[in-house]
């Protein structure tokens, strides 16, 4: 047998999304008391039964055996599950429907998609707005569901995938690592690997709208699931276009590439038009003073009072500047700039201050013009920051204690990794985004903006100091 499902995202949180915790402490009590309800049902079963059985000791036999009491199939047994399951337009039932679930792999499967994309929707776009979303997709989701199929529904697939659809716009372009499992009686062959979220929800789609008209009778709510994407991915393009959702600089949405190649389109049009017309995309940039015109206020027309339409005997020719003087052998090139002479810095055991290392001001021994301090990171992760007297020298990192030592110039990749000492390295990719290492091996990446703060690792909780560069 094989299992293929996402394991995480990898997505930055700015904020601890509580919100989605409580929602998946919620679904947990009350699949509790599902349980303790069914418990209490066959318990009641199995009394009614003895009471009922010719023969009871302590009991008379009748002539004529009392009829059984009338009770609920197996399949709807009384309690919470009986008053909360959608069945018809009921207000309690499109709220309650999905808080339930049928068994234990169904909550297990709706518990892993809830906290790998609820956590990254819901630190992005708040605790309080993420509560009523998530309600106001499983209402959406019920609604689809009555209006395409009249079997009774229950679980939490509906709203959840409404969160799906949000990340989708929020977050196309983050990968999803994935885990390929493969046991018989144990684990044979396990593994992970990364795919695109784009690709990978876009394939699970797919499989609802074949399950939705293909597959009839499967007991699964398609029409529910594809109701709920599409609320809640219409909601995010909404929230986006009225910029209710705030999309950093190194983050892009699916509204925001749309946009952009869409603009890109009509851009080249208007060069391709440009080019026929033999004008340039400046010109109502540009001003003519020394010719007598003005700026332009359209793109290829000319005003008026332009030189290509008015009367040549009334235009002004300017006053002829002088000629430039011609560059001399002397004048060719520049003079040199003096260097100050470089002073020898302290002496090889001075030891080094936290102040000397953060708030010293640039000292005597740095060349004008040079970077006054000098940048590197330890292999734990934390930025360090010194004067540029102690390039050479070993100091000790104020985080971890361990010694570094300062390289002569701004160094963002640290020094080399000890195997020992397996704490966050910094790797640097490009402007936007940093990319480190946790000591458990997982590769992390934050963007740029989130420098200096913490953050936690998604496969061992960890928590991290993202490095400053």
């Amino acid at each position: 047998m094989f299992l293929f499902l996402p394991w995480r995202v990898d997505v930055p949180q700015d904020r601890r999304p509580v919100m989605n915790w409580l929602i998946l402490a919620g679904i947990v009590a009350v699949f509790a008391l599902q349980v303790a309800d069914v418990i209490e049902y066959l318990v009641q079963q199995e009394t009614a039964a003895r009471d009922t059985r010719p023969g009871n000791p302590g009991t008379a036999t009748p002539t004529k055996p009392p009829s059984a009491p009338p009770t609920r199939p197996p399949a709807e047994p009384p309690g919470i599950t009986d008053k909360l399951m959608l069945r018809g337009w009921s207000l309690r039932g499109l709220l309650g429907y999905m808080w339930l679930h049928a068994g234990l792999l169904h909550l297990l499967g709706n518990l892993l998609f809830l906290w790998i994309f609820g956590n990254a929707v819901c630190a992005k776009i708040g605790n309080l707005r993420y509560l009523g979303l998530y309600v106001l997709f499983g209402v959406a989701a019920g609604i689809a569901h009555l209006l395409l199929s009249p079997a009774a529904v229950l679980g939490a697939s509906g709203a959840i995938n409404g969160i799906v659809g949000m990340y989708l716009v929020l977050y196309y372009q983050n990968d999803i690592t994935c885990l390929f499992l493969i046991w018989f009686i144990v684990p044979l062959y396990v593994r992970t690997f990364a795919v695109s979220s784009l690709w990978l929800i876009l394939l699970r789609l797919l499989w609802d709208i074949v399950g939705a008209f293909g597959a009839r009778g499967s007991g699964v709510a398609y029409f529910a699931h594809l109701g709920g994407f599409g609320a809640g991915f219409a909601i995010a393009l909404l929230m986006c276009r009225n910029g209710w959702i705030t999309m950093e600089r190194y983050e892009r949405s699916l509204l925001q590439m749309w946009q952009e190649r869409r603009h890109g389109r009509q851009k080249d049009a208007l060069d391709t038009t440009y080019t026929q017309l033999g004008l340039h995309r400046t010109d109502e940039e540009r001003a003519t003073p020394e010719t007598g015109g003005q700026r332009t206020e359209g793109r290829g027309q000319r005003t008026e009072d332009s030189p290509a339409t008015r009367d040549p005997s009334s235009v002004v020719s300017p006053p002829e500047s002088p000629p430039a003087p011609r560059a001399t052998p002397s004048s060719a090139f520049p003079e040199p700039i003096p260097l100050h002479p470089i002073e020898p810095g302290p002496a090889p055991g001075t030891p080094l201050s936290r102040a000397a290392s953060f708030r010293e001001p640039i000292g005597r021994w740095a060349v004008p013009g040079s970077p006054a301090f000098i940048r590197t990171a330890c292999s734990c992760g934390h930025a360090i920051r010194v004067t540029r007297q102690y390039a050479g020298r070993t100091v000790r990192c104020p985080h971890c204690r361990q010694p570094v030592v300062i390289p002569p110039q701004t160094d963002f990749f640290g020094p080399a990794p000890q195997p020992a000492h397996g704490s966050a390295i910094l790797k640097r990719a490009h402007d936007d985004v940093i990319r480190f290492l946790c000591p458990c091996g997982r590769r992390i990446k934050a963007p740029a903006a989130y420098a200096g703060r913490t953050c936690r690792c998604p496969q061992c909780n960890t928590t991290l100091r993202i490095p400053q560069i």
